[in-house]
């Protein structure tokens, strides 16, 4: 069902947090947050090219070290209002300048270190087992956590939700806070194999 599909990861993740500064790239358990989700995306079977949206070159230079392929965000879209939807199809316009239009888009949050390649391939697995349109994250207690969101190529564009939305339980922590980073550097060391 997913082979022959062109999947790109991209993970938008900008300089300029405000309650923990320099979140994205922030260490946790002594590697940058975003090395978690680098990984996740590229341990999975399906995704073919992750991608890397910023507008501060440490971040993309750590991506890239990662094995990320680095994408300039726009100052304008790296704002505090701006919308992460608005980064998402910024760097997808730039990127198919470059790359294959892809059939679908999974945008992974840099913040949510405790995402696996096994809980992404079985979102995508879900998404095309039940043809949705659009599939988010959510935490047990079915509050929306943000880790990823899985789109069709033209959904990406859409600004209203899908009428063929679905959602994948994940628990995730979200991390905003020095006391998240806390908290989530218990609960990988716990987790760990």
């Amino acid at each position: 069902m997913l082979s022959g599909k062109l999947i790109y990861v991209i993970i938008p993740a900008r300089g300029g947090s405000k309650r923990l500064p320099r979140k994205n790239i922030y260490p946790v358990l002594g590697r940058p947050m975003i090395q978690y989700a680098i990984r996740a995306a590229s341990g999975s079977k399906y995704v073919n090219v992750v991608f890397v949206s910023s507008e501060d070159d440490e971040i993309l230079s750590i991506s890239k070290a990662l094995g990320a392929y680095p994408i300039k965000r726009s100052v304008e879209n790296s704002l505090d209002h701006v919308c992460k939807q608005d980064a998402i199809v910024e760097c997808l316009d730039t990127l198919k300048r470059e790359f294959k239009t892809p059939d679908m888009v999974i945008s992974l949050q840099a913040n949510s270190p405790e995402v696996t390649s096994d809980d992404l391939d079985a979102a995508l697995e879900t998404f095309v087992k039940f043809d949705r349109n659009e599939l988010m994250s959510f935490s047990p207690d079915l509050i929306q956590n943000a880790a990823f969101r899985i789109m069709v190529h033209d959904t990406v564009y859409q600004k209203t939700l899908s009428t063929k939305c679905g959602c994948y339980v994940t628990d995730y922590i979200d991390v905003h806070t020095i006391d998240d980073v806390i908290q989530v550097e218990q609960r990988i060391k716990r987790n760990a194999p």
